[in-house]
């Protein structure tokens, strides 16, 4: 693990105490648009005012915990990345269907069947590694920053539904995100750090200048209580086993979700990442699960890791675990204080939005490199594209999705991310099939060039996805061996006058790409150490020995064994 270039404060730095503070207050202004799906649930379910608070303080403790958890990768729960969490409007149709099968209080009996749910796939997944490869790692990143600027846009262009952002708002997001670019571009030190926090702050006064906050929103925030404790079990608990089904599927598609924050919280915080960490992801979505849980006996709503929490932190330059300390601690303070999360309801749309956008640019481009940081087949480009399409086209086309599926399905399928990622999967389980691991191909020694081994080693490293650059160093050392063995002799001649062939066998799995050369003849002498200068011009075999010596430096791991049926050459690189 390397420290990435535009990280300031690393996994395990403390950054200063103030600095920590303003960096904890910037993520819970971001996070604060998702305090808004918490009174929009609660107007669909006819709450009052208080019960609306108590919600969405509820809401907050259960996220403080969540944080806390993923930092804690301790007893095989907790990622060890700062990775906040949030509540997603996509859960709206499980809990709306549960409620209907009950009461309100069912809805949060799903809400345990969703986080009993993520701690069972997240052992799935670990076990499915073969199919949850770097490319669905990356087309999760991706439509995780295409939501988030899909979403931006959609607070900026039409704030409320049916109604068209003004004037003002305009100029506003334009205010917000401008201040954001030139603070995180043209500028670095304290400026680059606390980038978002001045776009949003810039929003702020300019909306209050503007009047875009209205009198009516400013009385509301007058007339809440400075001080009122979390009541849980507000609106009760209770359990139907009619929920248990739209329940997993939620679960299923909350746990798709955290797979790709948690895989981009690992990319933004190590400059040599190359793959998923299935173990450290199987962990963050345990945490997600118990935090689920918890959420469910504070009557919160279920939440999910933040993909655009993850991508502030990484653009604002601080991925340090001791942020999560700083953050749960003041999400834990204001939910006691319904004054202040009255004033986070009422920010404009247009403020989050310009943030959501400015953060969708990261995020989305982290993904594409994740998916162009391996050679790709067919099989790949297709799972990648229906993934892609399917992820992109649903929120713009969700009404038109829902109005050809049966309402039963519609509860299911909410959200773009996990939809996108879903097909992804299944078709990546799907093209397993026949997708051999191993492949031999046989050679004339004398006859063949390095074309032709290159064609082979390209095949199968678009196949099985392996990294360009580890395919060009097997492709080198792999003809450095033909060279080898045809120069200096070491292939069996045979008396009928038959051409002597070499049969080159590939391998790959998680970590390693390997070539095996079988062929009939002497072994390559693996010297440790090159010839002296000496042993170079006074004995026949020091070019030999030099040869051999270079072989061996050229890929990770180097051995050769006779065997009845000839001499197998093993290079092995690690991917």
């Amino acid at each position: 693990m390397r420290r990435p270039e535009n990280i300031r404060y690393w996994l395990d730095e403390h950054p200063p105490a103030q600095i920590s503070l303003l960096l904890a207050i910037q993520q819970l202004s971001f996070l604060g648009v998702y305090l808004v799906v918490s009174p929009i649930f609660a107007r669909n379910l006819q709450l009052d005012h208080d019960q609306s608070i108590q919600l969405i303080a509820s809401t907050l403790l259960a996220s403080a915990f969540g944080v806390l958890l993923q930092r804690m990768q301790r007893f095989g729960i907790g990622s060890g990345y700062f990775c906040p969490l949030q509540a997603t409007s996509s859960t709206f149709g499980a809990l709306v269907l549960a409620k209907s099968l009950g009461s309100i209080a069912t809805m949060f009996g799903a809400v345990t069947v969703v986080g009993l749910s993520q701690i069972v796939f997240a052992q799935i997944f670990l076990r499915l590694r073969s199919i949850f490869t770097i490319q669905i790692a990356g087309i999760a990143v991706m439509l995780i920053g295409l939501g988030l600027g899909h979403s931006g846009l959609k607070l900026i262009i039409q704030p409320e539904a049916g109604q068209f952002a003004s004037n003002n708002d305009l100029l506003i997001s334009m205010l917000t995100l401008s201040s954001m670019i030139l603070c995180n571009v043209w500028s670095s030190g304290l400026l680059k750090l606390f980038s978002a926090f001045i776009g949003l702050l810039t929003g702020i006064v300019s909306s209050i200048y503007l009047g875009v906050i209205s009198a009516d929103e400013w009385d509301l925030v007058a007339a809440a209580p400075l001080f009122m404790p979390p009541e849980p079990l507000h609106l009760g608990w209770d359990f139907n086993w009619h929920t248990v089904l739209p329940g997993v599927v939620t679960g299923l598609f909350l746990a798709l979700h955290g797979f790709g924050a948690l895989i981009a919280a690992q990319r933004f915080s190590d400059a040599d990442w190359k793959r998923p960490e299935m173990p450290l992801i199987r962990q963050g979505i345990v945490a997600e699960g118990i935090t689920n849980l918890f959420a469910s006996l504070m009557n919160g709503l279920p939440i999910t890791s933040s993909g655009g929490g993850v991508t502030l932190a990484a653009t604002t330059g601080c991925t340090s675990r001791s942020l999560a300390y700083w953050l749960a601690a003041i999400m834990t303070i204001i939910a006691f204080m319904p004054k202040v999360i009255v004033f986070l309801e009422i920010l404009p749309p247009s403020v989050m939005g310009a943030a959501m956008m400015f953060l969708a640019c990261f995020t989305a481009m982290t993904g594409l490199q994740i998916v162009s940081s391996r050679l790709l087949d067919s099989r790949k480009i297709i799972t990648i594209g229906f993934g892609m399409m399917v992820g992109i086209s649903f929120e713009p086309l969700r009404d038109l999705i829902y109005h050809h599926i049966p309402e039963s399905m519609q509860h299911f399928i909410f959200s773009g991310v996990g939809f996108g990622v879903f097909v992804a999967v299944a078709l990546s389980a799907i093209f397993r099939i026949g997708d051999h691991t191993r492949l031999r191909r046989r050679f004339d020694a004398h006859h063949s060039s390095i074309d032709d081994v290159s064609s082979f080693l390209i095949d199968q490293g678009k196949a099985w996805g392996a990294r360009p650059e580890i395919v060009r160093k097997a492709e080198y050392a792999t003809w450095q061996a033909f060279e080898i063995l045809t120069e200096h002799d070491l292939l069996k001649t045979f008396p009928d006058g038959k051409q002597a062939e070499i049969e080159l066998e590939t391998v790959f799995n998680e970590f390693t790409f390997s070539v095996l050369i079988r062929y009939r003849g002497q072994s390559v002498p693996l010297a440790m150490h090159p010839p002296t200068h000496e042993e170079f011009l006074l004995n026949e075999d020091g070019v030999l020995q030099m040869a051999g010596y270079l072989l061996r430096r050229l890929a990770d791991s180097v051995s050769i064994r006779d065997t009845s049926e000839g001499c197998i050459l093993k290079l092995v690189f690690s991917d």
